[in-house]
């Protein structure tokens, strides 16, 4: 059975090859990257929407307490809640 085929968690991925090239980075290691850099690109948007003035968060349907708390919040913690999110039931 091929790789790609016993994946069916994440359709939205690219397949796996079938098989592994020396020169490739591992695919664990390229997941795990892309990962991180999306909580990083999130945490700085939320950073950036703590510039606005409290209106235009309340327009944005977003509160003060809520965005610091997301903001400040260690990477690690917040990707572990998109694992969550994100985990298939």
């Amino acid at each position: 059975m091929k790789r790609s085929e016993q994946r069916s968690e994440s359709e939205s991925r690219p397949p796996l090859p079938d098989f592994y090239m020396p020169a490739m980075w591992p695919i664990e290691l390229q997941e795990a990257a892309v990962e991180w850099f999306k909580v990083w690109r999130k945490r700085r948007l939320y950073r950036r929407l703590l510039r606005l003035s409290d209106r235009q968060l309340r327009a944005r349907d977003l509160s003060r307490p809520c965005l610091m708390e997301k903001a400040y919040m260690p990477l690690r913690q917040l990707l572990a809640e998109q694992r969550e999110v994100c985990k298939p039931r």
